[in-house]
């Protein structure tokens, strides 16, 4: 199964994500975060969910959503 590391860079409001696929290729994205609202849009997930399924990307959305809320200081 396809594999993901996400990271934060809250100084400058941006997530980074590396999806790994099975054959151990990388892709790299990268996009901003509202640091008031933690309003966010990942303009990929249809390629990623057409790659990895619908209940894959729900949970990378999830994790980054909790990430960004808790840069932002809130809490789910």
């Amino acid at each position: 199964m396809s594999n993901y590391r996400l990271e934060l860079d809250a100084p400058n409001n941006i997530v980074m994500a590396m999806v790994i696929e099975e054959d151990g290729s990388e892709h790299d994205y990268q996009f901003d975060f509202d640091p008031r609202s933690g309003r966010w849009e990942f303009a990929e997930r249809d390629l990623l969910e057409r790659d990895f399924g619908e209940d894959w990307v729900e949970d990378f959305e999830e994790r980054i959503e909790a990430m960004i809320q808790t840069a932002i200081g809130k809490s789910e």
